[in-house]
């Protein structure tokens, strides 16, 4: 068991604007028009009654104004089909909460370590984590959730302390900025298996070694929403609460190293496995399913070291192959304008290289 107090920028941080759009699962919940719509969006066809449809169009006029209203959703000459179809929730504003409570982690691990033929060697370890009181900033998402909702805004006042945190701009309706705070409300029930191969042998005047890592993800989910009951739990996959969660089923390492003497060179691969789009859940035929899924994506790295004295010198060469991130976005069947793809930076987890090849030479000295 671990416990984590609140640091001084989660309890005290001014109000600081972070830089990019407001990050969305399902985009402008206010839209009548999205690809993926949510449980309290203004779309049909997202598990919206027609209840909290009519909740949420009502918040969202009041929010926007009655010029912006009339321009997001009474255009004359299209008043459906411009509102927007994903995007996201406006510039970030993010503050801190003096009267955040620590957090709680309660961690189970259990490996074992098996040795075949003197030079290969299994390990395997499975571990299940559970944080309760989690403090993390909470989502766009989140904090529209609990302003347009039935459940979280049964009244469906406009000026509820969630919907005083959404600004949207006066004359387009569109999302403009998102006051965004530090919670307690988060839940994180994380559980995987690591599986490590390592063999090694003689070879010329050196020696070899070949290792590999497999991290086996059985269940990444964030619960923001306590007060489901726990075998709910499971259906909780959007890390709506932003801790750096991995919506992958599985990823490998692996590190083929040669060494003889003062000097070794290593060559390591990553291998990260595709990765379905979440609209894929309820539309696995629509384009952003099959346009904005990333694929199979591998990384190489060449490292190589020599030490005399008391210095090691260390070369290297990131990315090797020169790999781009995936092109996803694209929309063939978009119209008026079919849309060209653009490159992930790595929204999945931080996986994907945006930098491209580069190299490194760093000198370290023992003393």
């Amino acid at each position: 068991r671990a416990f984590r107090a609140p640091n001084l920028g989660e309890l005290f941080i001014g109000r600081t604007q972070i830089f990019g759009g407001g990050g969305a699962d399902f985009g402008d919940h206010c839209s009548q028009n999205l690809d993926t719509p949510s449980p309290y969006s203004a779309t049909p066809g997202g598990g919206a009654s027609p209840e909290q449809i009519a909740q949420t169009l009502s918040i969202c006029r009041a929010l926007m104004g009655a010029s912006g209203a009339t321009e997001y959703y009474e255009d004359p000459l299209d008043p459906i089909g411009e509102q927007p179809t994903g995007g996201g929730l406006g510039i970030p504003n993010s503050f801190g909460q003096p009267n955040l409570r620590e957090e709680r982690a309660d961690t189970w691990t259990m490996g074992v370590v098996m040795d075949f033929h003197d030079n290969f060697t299994m390990t395997v370890d499975w571990y299940e984590i559970e944080i309760t009181d989690m403090i993390a900033l909470e989502s766009a998402d989140s904090t529209y959730e609990r302003c347009l909702s039935l459940e979280f805004n049964p009244t469906g006042n406009p000026n509820a302390p969630a919907c005083n945190q959404i600004f949207r701009n006066p004359s387009t309706g569109g999302a403009a900025n998102i006051d965004r705070s530090f919670t307690n409300e988060g839940r994180a029930l994380m559980s995987g298996v690591d599986l490590q191969f390592n063999w090694s042998r003689p070879l010329g005047r050196g020696g070899f070694n070949l290792n590999t890592v497999a991290n086996f993800n059985l269940d990444s989910i964030t619960q923001d929403r306590p007060e489901l009951p726990e075998e709910d739990h499971a259906g909780f996959d959007s890390c709506s609460l932003q801790i750096q969660c991995q919506q992958y089923d599985y990823r490998l390492f692996t590190t083929a190293s040669y060494f003889q003497g003062p000097w070794n060179i290593s060559l390591r691969h990553q291998f990260w496995p595709e990765l379905d789009n979440v609209s894929c859940r309820t539309a696995p035929t629509s384009d952003p399913c099959i346009y904005s899924s990333d694929p199979t994506y591998d990384l190489f790295a060449l490292t190589g070291s020599y030490s005399f004295d008391r210095y090691t010198v260390r070369v290297g060469i990131e990315n090797l192959l020169d790999t781009e991130p995936p092109c996803i976005g694209q929309r063939p069947n978009n119209t008026p304008f079919p849309l060209d793809c653009t490159h992930s930076a790595g929204a999945s987890g931080a996986v994907y290289d945006p930098l491209g090849r580069r190299y490194f030479v760093s000198m370290t000295m023992d003393f």
